[in-house]
């Protein structure tokens, strides 16, 4: 029997306390911080690319895996956003709270550090325009390892042309133009996707970065011939509880994520749509038949942003300091839903509380037991009893 929840989606600058129908019809009061989150203690996240709701979840035709057989083994958010316009931004956002800012809402062609004026404020904000963060601004990864916990970026198709970025921690020079913001023959990165490499509390460790962020490989295990020794893709780490890191950030090629219509790196692949559902039908069996996700696991499925044209927002979502205007063509990404997979979701649950990627941010944080990053902190709901019952 599916769960249900009715609430509005609210703009941004407003907050809601959403009312949550369980099985046996008991109703309770959910907010950001009044329940209790399950022992979850493996997260993994898949981010897509630039599909609204209506294209996706309101289209099952184009993608039967992803919207319909999905949501059937977990929740549903159908009102869940993306925090802005292009991809970057969306990516920095779910891993640091950061909000937009003219640069990375251009997609960083080039790799260039914040001004050295750049101050970080008070709510945890930088000033000033740029796309390399200084080591004030941590992420959540960052949190994890302070706290000793693991977590990996798994990064599809990273070193495949290894004279185009490296294997492990691939990113341009700082100051550099990035040669990465279209695909190539045989390897779709785009380092935009890739949200770690965007600050140098990641990227001036060198160690740590050639550690945590790795290519995905293929679901046998291979990995690109120029990858570091020593260096596991995620179908080897899923073989045991104590291999699996507790954070994966998985980002598919630009033809497997749905960014790309005419595949450089594919040539001859199916609809982006279609090409969404093949690599989710490939990824998301291995993730949920491990022995990680079956002891304490949450599976995210997302999409960045949704199509231009959408620019909604919710969830007291707020302009960063920097930007001129609120965004691009609205304040925020546009409803892209999102499905989220546990053995402690009901499968079938559907949610219409109001989500963004601070949401997400602010429960893996709490899951962690880490304190909140820039807006995870005034995010109107994390996840809560409409999607863990």
């Amino acid at each position: 029997m599916a769960l249900a929840v009715m609430a509005t989606a609210c703009s941004a600058g407003t907050s809601s306390t959403p009312s949550t129908t369980h099985a046996g019809g008991s109703t309770t009061s959910t907010t950001a911080s009044s329940h209790k989150l399950p022992g979850i203690h493996h997260v993994f996240v898949i981010m897509l690319e630039n599909e609204g709701y209506s294209s996706t979840f309101g289209n099952p035709s184009a993608d039967p895996y992803l919207a319909t057989t999905l949501p059937s083994k977990g929740a549903l958010l159908q009102n869940y956003y993306g925090i802005g316009h292009f991809s970057n931004d969306n990516y920095i956002a779910f891993v640091s709270g950061q909000a937009p800012n003219p640069s990375n809402q251009a997609d960083c062609p080039t790799f260039a550090n914040f001004p050295a004026t750049a101050t970080v404020a008070g709510n945890g904000q930088i000033s000033g325009s740029g796309c390399v963060f200084p080591t004030s601004v941590p992420t959540v990864a960052n949190q994890l390892t302070t706290s000793g916990l693991t977590w990996k970026g798994y990064m599809e198709d990273m070193g495949n042309v290894p004279t185009r970025e490296s294997a492990n921690c691939g990113h341009p020079a700082v100051g550099s133009t990035d040669a990465t913001e279209k695909a190539a023959s045989g390897d779709g990165y785009a380092t935009r996707h890739n949200p770690f490499v965007y600050f140098h509390s990641i990227i001036d460790n060198a160690s740590l970065c050639n550690t945590h962020v790795v290519p995905l490989g293929t679901t046998t295990g291979a990995l690109p011939e120029r990858t570091l020794s020593g260096t596991t893709g995620l179908q080897r780490d899923l073989a045991a509880v104590s291999t699996t890191p507790n954070f994966s950030f998985i980002t598919p090629n630009l033809c497997n994520d749905g960014h790309d219509g005419a595949c450089v790196n594919q040539p001859g692949q199916g609809s982006q749509l279609a090409n969404v559902d093949a690599f989710l039908q490939q990824w998301v069996p291995l993730i949920t038949n491990s022995a990680a996700f079956k002891k304490d696991g949450l599976l995210e499925v997302t999409f960045d942003e949704a199509d231009i044209g959408d620019a909604t927002s919710c969830c007291r979502q707020v302009p960063g300091p920097a930007s001129a205007n609120p965004g691009i063509n609205g304040s925020g990404g546009g409803r892209i839903g999102t499905v989220l997979i546990s053995p402690f979701i009901h499968p079938g649950t559907v949610s219409t509380v109001p989500y963004n990627h601070y949401s997400s941010l602010a429960t893996i944080e709490d899951l962690f037991g880490l304190a909140k990053l820039g807006q995870a902190k005034t995010v109107s709901a994390s996840f809560g009893q409409d999607i863990f019952g």
